[in-house]
Formats: structure tokens, sequence, C-alpha cells
């Protein structure tokens, strides 16, 4: 027997266990990488699941590298955010792997698999036997990584671990190639294989045809149990014989209306793919609820984004195939990789420590380099540091996570199947504190929670209004509080808006004179104040005024600043008077300390008839190019445009949207394209509230998709970039706030 010392054993050659080598992989550590078969890559090889699930654009820099090596040689799919797989070629990506993990200085072992393991009385693991073809070799690791899908380390040591039995683990799929002779062939089945009279009473098949003539199949396999070796064995062979049957189906019945008379079976996947094996019992097992609710957690080393898969375990059928609920990004925590009880064993990929429902979702090829990249690198610090996986340095490890091009923060995230992610609520249901509520604003900090801020009280413009604020984290929103309150006087329009990890509010609150109208009387004024939280809105600042001394609303009136490319705020302001509005712009150079203001945007009254115009919304389309949209009272929306950074501006033009003096709001979102949140009505009512969307930067709106449309007052929108597109937040008649979020999928095509 060989003995054989090493700082990060890996078993197990699939994505988890590829990237957790490479993760481990850095000077003055060794690492060492065995798997049972001929090529890396698990089942994205040797399983034959030759796609990504999950988001691949924010996994690692060892994961980019590999996407870009294979685009390289056009051995994988573009970027398709909108797609629930990234089809690679797997022989390719098989070949690339291997050559990845040499390069990195790790040693591989193919053809081995671990027999048994031995751990001290402290959990820690101090033995790895191996098998490596005819020879056993004695591994004496320093940390252990176990990527086997099976936690067959921990089984062996009597860690805990959750085993669902046949018939209750999510089914299994052998993958298999059909070609195109160009010829029809002689249909073959094979004695004792099974048949099917339609499409219907198949077992559950997935086509992807390919131009070249290639044809991948998947072909659901069920009743068996992945984790114990007779029952695998079993599925081996039945799959064989259902493999056999179908396609004899396809080339003499044929699948949804295509019959494959001139295909043959040319390869079969080198064992069958797994879903499902072992998983670890951890210090924490990862629920349901976590992978449903965007869970976030202080020891987070992963981000999971693929929807709920669970595939019902006892039905072969594709009818009512289970549960594909999409979920928005959560994460996963170190302590749901480490080992219940050990100082040194972490399992990653399938076997990370969860539910069995939350599992069908972290599964996925692209969210397992992640979980065996994270290992990888905790294993390597702490062999660094000396310490435990029980007492992980948990800074250091998300540091070095994170330097390698992972983002742990979830509102990095939000693009792969934004499609699915819709989220349609109100703010809160009933509330007791205030009856009606008006003029809502809305920001996205870390890990994607978002700030809500309105004004309410007994009715806008009485003593009693107060700024009110609520936060939407874990996919809830917390109980309205009362934020703000200055002076015993109405407040007005909050505005939220978040630089360099801190987050603002600004708002308005009136001075002296009458205060029981409707809306603010011009003669008494107001002030703004501001104030700000460096914790994420855990506490706030006490209320400042912006610019002391100042009554006429300088800062954002209504609509949030936008930092510009030079790293200056500017701020959409404007000026009420008895018979006169007019906008500015307010712009500050040192984070709010100070302000300057522009010249009145220019207006011609003849074409801007009534008051004039308020509340002017911002984007910069590219640097020093800044433009604004503004509410009039002449029945449209009006423009101006910037080319010096917002210094001067063009004279205030119409568009062709109409306006029926309502406010309006506009985020430029992360693909360029401009989205308008209004009443696109010249009628006094203010429905229906809709988002319009421009591809040319606000010359025309071709898209449009109205939110609400019935009877009733939905107005004063706030609207904000996401990952997954675009939030809104809105009055919904005075009583409510209501709050939207989806991609520009959700707003039609040819929809204006």
């Amino acid at each position: 027997m060989a003995h054989r010392s090493v700082d990060v054993l890996v078993a197990g050659g699939g994505m988890a266990g590829v990237f957790a080598a490479l993760g481990a992989a850095s000077e003055g550590i060794s690492v060492c990488l065995i798997e049972p078969s001929n090529v890396l890559g698990g089942q994205g090889t040797a399983g034959g699941v030759a796609g990504f699930c999950g988001d691949t654009a924010r996994v690692n820099r060892p994961f980019a590298e590999l996407v870009e090596t294979l685009l390289q040689h056009d051995k994988i799919a573009p970027l398709n955010p909108t797609a629930d797989r990234r089809p690679f070629d797997l022989e390719t990506c098989g070949f690339f792997l291997q050559e990845q993990v040499i390069a990195a200085g790790i040693d591989v072992f193919l053809h081995a698999r671990v027999l048994e393991a031995i751990a001290d009385d402290t959990g820690t693991v101090t033995s790895v036997r191996v098998s490596c073809a005819s020879d056993i070799i004695e591994f004496e690791p320093g940390f252990v990584i176990d990527a086997t899908g099976d936690c067959v380390i921990a089984d062996r040591l009597g860690f805990s671990t959750f085993h669902d039995r046949e018939n209750v683990q999510l089914p299994m799929s052998l993958y298999f190639t059909l070609w195109d002779t160009g010829t029809r062939v002689d249909p073959f089945l094979p004695p004792g294989c099974p048949t099917w009279t339609d499409d219907d009473s198949l077992p559950m098949t997935s086509l992807h045809v390919f131009e070249t003539g290639k044809v991948e199949v998947k072909m659901k396999v069920v009743g068996f149990d992945a984790a114990t070796g007779e029952s695998l064995s079993k599925a081996e062979i039945h799959a064989r014989r259902q493999m056999m049957g179908l396609i004899y189906h396809l080339q003499t019945l044929g699948y949804q209306g295509r019959k494959f008379n001139r295909h043959v079976l040319s390869s079969v996947s080198r064992h069958i793919g797994q879903r499902e094996g072992r998983r670890l019992v951890g210090d924490y097992v990862l629920t349901e609820e976590d992978v449903t609710h965007a869970s976030v957690f202080d020891d987070a080393v992963a981000v999971g984004t693929y929807h709920l898969d669970y595939h019902w375990p006892d039905k072969v059928e594709r009818a009512g195939t289970g549960i594909t609920t999409m979920v928005e990004p959560y994460h996963i925590p170190l302590r749901s990789l480490v080992a219940k009880g050990s100082r040194n064993l972490t399992s990653v990929g399938r076997s990370v420590s969860g539910e069995q429902m939350a599992m069908s979702s972290y599964r996925v090829q692209a969210t397992c380099a992640q979980t065996g990249f994270a290992a990888g690198c905790a294993s390597a610090i702490c062999a660094r540091n000396g310490s435990a996986l029980s007492e992980p340095p948990i800074d250091s490890i998300q540091a070095r996570i994170e330097s390698e091009g992972q983002s742990l923060d979830l509102s990095d995230y939000g693009q792969y199947l934004r499609h699915k992610i819709h989220i349609r609520e109100h703010i809160f249901e009933t509330q007791d504190a205030f009856d009606s509520c008006h003029a809502s604003t809305l920001v996205q900090v870390r890990n994607g929670r978002i700030f809500a801020a309105w004004f309410g009280g007994s009715r806008e413009g009485h003593d009693d209004v107060g700024i009110w604020l609520s936060i939407r984290e874990k996919c809830l929103w917390t109980k309205p509080i009362r934020v703000a309150r200055v002076r015993n006087k109405p407040h007005w329009n909050p505005v939220l808006f978040e630089d360099q990890s801190i987050v603002y509010l600004f708002f308005k609150v009136s001075v002296d004179g009458q205060t029981t109208t409707n809306r603010m009387r011009v003669s008494d004024g107001w002030e703004t104040w501001w104030m700000h939280s460096h914790d994420w809105g855990d506490s706030w600042s006490s209320p400042e005024p912006l610019v002391p001394g100042d009554q006429q609303g300088r800062g954002p009136v209504k609509n949030k600043p936008i930092r510009i490319s030079n790293g200056d705020w500017l701020a959409g302001a404007s000026i009420e008077t008895a018979d006169i509005w007019e906008v500015f712009v307010d712009r500050s150079s040192d984070q709010g300390l100070s302000w300057e203001a522009s010249e009145f945007v220019p207006m011609d009254r003849d074409l801007f008839t009534g008051k004039g115009a308020i509340q002017p919304t911002l984007w910069e389309s590219g640097p020093g190019k800044i433009h604004m949209l503004v509410r009039t009272t002449a029945g449209y929306v009006g423009r101006s445009d910037s080319d010096d950074f917002g210094q001067s501006w063009s004279e205030l033009y119409p568009t062709n949207l109409p306006n029926n003096n309502s406010g309006l709001d506009v985020a430029k979102l992360d693909d360029g394209s401009i989205a308008l949140v209004c009443n696109p009505t010249s009628e006094r009512v203010r429905t229906p509230l809709s988002i319009l969307l421009s591809q040319d930067n606000g010359l025309t709106w071709d898209r449009r998709l109205d939110v609400e449309s019935d009877d009733g007052r939905y107005s004063y929108p706030a609207i904000i970039p996401t990952r997954v597109g675009m939030a809104i937040a809105y009055t919904w008649k005075r009583e409510r706030i209501g709050f939207w979020m989806g991609s520009v999928e959700q707003i039609p095509e040819g929809s204006v």
C-alpha cells in the first residue's frame, strides 16, 4: 500500500470536485483529486448532462476561464439569461477541465474511489484509503472535500447523512445520442424491451435536436437508489432496456409529430445521470423556506439561482412532471458544507446539507461549481492558518471567494431566468397607523434588500403626516415604521438613494402657514431634510436640513438622484408657486454636503400652457449626456437634454407621451434600455398606470405594460433598475403602496 500526505484531498471529480480542487490550489497547498471515471466533469461529462444550469455569468474565475475557452472553440452556447440550460460539448469540456486541473498543479487519480476512512476523537479525518485501478493508496489529508455526490466519506465515518430510500429519491435520467444517417434505417427492438403506444405514455423524454443531425436524448428513469450499489446497478440495466424501447419508438412512431426513422444510436453516457444520493447533515440544514425566500447568511459562500426542480419520484411519464417554482437568488452558508462534528470534512455539490426540495435547486452544475470552489478556498485558508472548519475565519474565506470573481451579494444576481421572476404585491395590506399614503420611493441595496418609503397620515397635507419605511428581505416586507417626523407639520415626497454603501433618505417638511388643505399651500413653503444609514437600514441618523435656511425645496423633489459618470450627484428639482412651476437640477460633488442649483430649464410658455412643469426624472445615456422627463400641465410629458454633465439644459420640448399632470419616473436598465412608469393619458383620471420601454434613449416608446388598469387612482410611481429588470412602487388608491418587479420580457413587444 502506498502512503501519501496531502493538504487537501478531493474525492469526486465532477463539477463540484474539480472546482473544489481549483479553489484549494494555491501557493504552498498540495491538492489531490480522485475520480472513479476516466474523465473529469461528473454528471456534465460521464453522466451526459451537456448543459450548465444555474447562473453561469457569476460563478468564479476558474469557471469563467473554462467558459471562455469553450467559447473560443465554439463549444458552448453564448450566454442567454432567459435560457434554462447553456449547452456545451461534453467531450471537449472534459478535456479542458483535465488540462485546467493539471495546469494548476493538482495531482489527478482517475479510476479511483474511496474504500474507507478513519477519523480521530475530535472528528478530524486522518486517513482515506483509495483504490486506484489495482493500486491501494492511503492518503493522510489535512482537509477532505467529499464531492462524490453520495457523502461516501461522511457515511464511512458515521457522520450523519440524509438518505432517501427507493421511490423517494429524485429520479435518474439516462442520456444518449442519435445521429442522422441520411437514409432510412431498419428499426430494431431487442427482446424484453418495453413498448408504448403514444407520446403521453412514454417515459419523460427531452430531445435536443442539432442542425448537424445529432439528437441528444434525456430519458427519465424512476424507482432506484443512486447511493446503494445494488440498486444503482439495477438502474443502469433497466435504463438501457428502456432506452432500446424508446429508440424503437422514435424510429417507428416518432415523438411530438416527428419521426426519427433515419437516426441510429451513436453513444450512451458513461453512467446514468443521478439527481440525488446522500446529503450531508451539516451544522445548518438549508430548508425549502430558505431557498424560496431569498435567505441571507453571514457565512454565505455560494449563491443559488436555479428554480426548484422536483421530479415526481414515482411517475415516469412527462405529464405532471413535478415542481418547477422559480426562486429569487439565495445564499448557501459554509455551515451547510461542513460535516456536523468534524473539523476538516466538507461535502459539496448535490450533497450539501439541505432538505430534498432545497437540494432540487442547488444540485445543478453552476451552483455545484460554486459550493465546490468555496470548500476548496475554505480548506486552503484553514490549512494555511492552522484553523479548523468548525471555527473558520469566515471573513478571509469570503474575501478570497470574492477576489476570485464570485460575488456573494445577491443584488448582483437575478438576470438568469429573469423572465420567470415576476412579483406583484402590496407592501402592506392593512395599516392602523395611517389612513392615507402617497408618493412612494424605492432603493435596492446589498443582498437584494429593497427599501420603500412614502408619506402617510390621516390625509395629505395634515399635520400628522410623517415618513414611513418598510424593507423587503427574504421575499417579505417588514411592518411599516415611521422613520421621520421633524415637527408637527405635514411631511412630503420621500426620496431614497444609495451611494458607496450609504443609504440616504430625503423628504420635504412644511414650514409656517396653513397646512390642512389637500396640497401644500405655496405660501407655506417647505424645507428639504435628509438622513442616512450606514448599516443598510438597521439604524438612521437624526434628520438635518439639506440646505439650511432654504424653504424652496432644494435637492430631489420627488424622484431619485443619479450618480453620473464624473461622480457628481444630480437631483431633479422644481419650484411651485401659485401661478408658475419651474424645473431645475441640483448638483452635489461631495456626497450631499453642499449643493449647487442650475438655472431654470428654459420653457416656452406657449408650448407648456398652464403652470408649467415640475418633478424632473433623470438619466445619463453617455458620459456627460444627461436627459430629463418632466410632469407638465400641458397634456404631454416634457423633455430637456444636457451635453455638459447637467450644467446647462436645452429648452424644454414636448414629447409624444401624454401626461395628465401626474408624477412619473425613469430608470436606465442594465441592457441600456429606458423604462418609464407613468399614467400615459391626458385624461384627469390616474389610470392606467403603465411601464413603457424605449430602446432608442427615450425617442420612441414601443413596448407597454399596464400594471394597473381598473378604475381607481394609481399614481406617483417610482422605478429602479434591478438585476431582474426593474422594480416599481406606486400609490394604490391612496390606501396602500403597490409593488411590482419583473423583467423586460414581461413588457409585450409591439404593445404600443
